[in-house]
């Protein structure tokens, strides 16, 4: 079989990927390299790699690279600093686009992957082997203003992303400053309902698998109470020269049989509620999101604590182009969970967390495909027996594909 290959302009899928959207790419073209692999199908190469170089003055949940988000309880007292390295943010997405099939629907599929994966040892030398993950694997229908996707991909809670060159695969504030969302096995509706409009309305349908903690031998109480998670969307859209904004408003409900298989309970039901929004006006870009909810921690909400947990989370970033090459950005955010209101906080000393804000600023330079990013990000959180710090000073490449 011949094969031609040929690059594709711009980067707006690696967008996508990178730093998120209100309009997931059910609509866009991939635009990495694009192989023909003959009767109308072809084969897009995208992704990007990432590597950091950083220190941090104390520890990080959920890890002390990539992935750090808020202070751990347990902090060191003294020699608190150390440096370190990072590239588990390398991503890798296939996504093949067939012709038509029936009438103007055509099929595609996706599969990504990063290195978030568990390392194969801890240091000296296991740390620097990490593992491939999936991230999603789905196949779409779609007719361009209709898509129809079945597999693993966003909830639709996973809405505005910060921009960040370190923080990719786990965003600035994710699961600890209401920047909430998960990849879930499920069936998902996409659908333009003004297509060619002034203002861009779409909505977003979804079932997702169930989910929560475990509570049997490979059960968690989301997929015991044998109910899938329902999620309804709307996004908006409006773009000018010089002016251009996007939002959204998620609800979100699911249910979770706490007492396992086979034994009599009552479930739990988990709500939530999100919205978010995205203003560049030329150089000048804020944007943010909201949330409140009960018991959605597998959605990454309440700062990752699972079980009857009430609360709400917010952050915003604003960013400014300096130059054609540089541009910085700061960003704060805050998830406050209710104690008073949550009676599935654990009481232990230490177990619990009230509340943790993030605080962070980066100069970014890009060229092209090529971009590096001087970033600090700074967390304090409050936990049950008191308030935690940690910092990270980061230099993080980035060349995507």
């Amino acid at each position: 079989m011949r094969m031609r290959m040929t690059w594709c302009s711009g980067l707006a899928v690696i967008g996508i990927l990178m730093f998120g959207s209100t309009r997931p790419a059910v609509a866009q073209q991939p635009t990495g390299q694009v192989v023909k692999l003959g009767d109308g199908e072809t084969l897009t190469i995208s992704g990007f790699i990432n590597a950091t170089w950083f220190m941090n003055s104390g520890f990080f949940a959920f890890g002390n690279g990539q992935n750090a988000e808020w202070a751990t309880n347990a902090q060191p007292v003294t020699d608190k600093t150390y440096l370190d390295g990072d590239v588990r943010n390398t991503r890798i997405n296939f996504t093949f686009a067939g012709s038509p099939v029936l009438g103007k629907w055509s099929p595609r599929g996706v599969l990504e992957a990063d290195f978030f994966g568990a390392n194969t040892a801890g240091p000296p030398n296991g740390d620097e082997q990490p593992l491939l993950r999936v991230r999603f694997a789905y196949a779409d229908l779609t007719n361009g203003r209709t898509t129809v996707r079945i597999g693993q991909f966003w909830s639709p809670l996973f809405g505005e992303v910060p921009v960040s060159v370190t923080h990719l695969a786990f965003p600035l504030g994710y699961g600890a400053t209401g920047m909430i969302g998960w990849r879930f096995p499920g069936i998902f509706l996409y659908h333009e309902l003004a297509p060619g409009k002034p203002l861009g309305i779409q909505l977003q349908l979804a079932a997702l698998e169930g989910s929560g903690p475990a509570v049997s031998p490979g059960i968690g109480s989301g997929e015991a109470s044998g109910m899938p998670q329902l999620e309804g969307r709307l996004n908006f859209s409006k773009r000018k020269p010089n002016l251009s904004w996007t939002a959204y408003v998620v609800g979100h409900i699911d249910w979770k049989d706490t007492t396992a298989v086979g034994v009599a309970g009552n479930n739990l039901t988990g709500t939530g509620f999100e919205a978010g929004a995205n203003v560049t006006a030329g150089k000048a870009t804020v944007h943010g999101n909201f949330y409140t909810g009960k018991a959605i921690g597998h959605q990454f909400a309440h700062i990752s604590q699972q079980g009857n947990v009430r609360g709400w989370g917010m952050w915003v970033q604003g960013g400014y182009e300096l130059t054609p090459h540089f541009g910085a950005w700061a960003f704060y955010g805050m998830d406050d969970p209710n104690e008073a209101k949550s009676p599935g906080l654990p009481a232990a000393a230490g177990a619990a967390i009230f509340k943790n804000q993030d605080a962070a600023g980066m100069l970014r330079f890009r060229a092209g495909r090529y971009a590096v990013g001087v970033e600090y990000f700074n967390s304090n959180t409050t936990y049950n027996n008191g308030k935690r710090k940690a910092s990270q000073v980061s230099l993080s490449v980035l060349y995507t594909i």
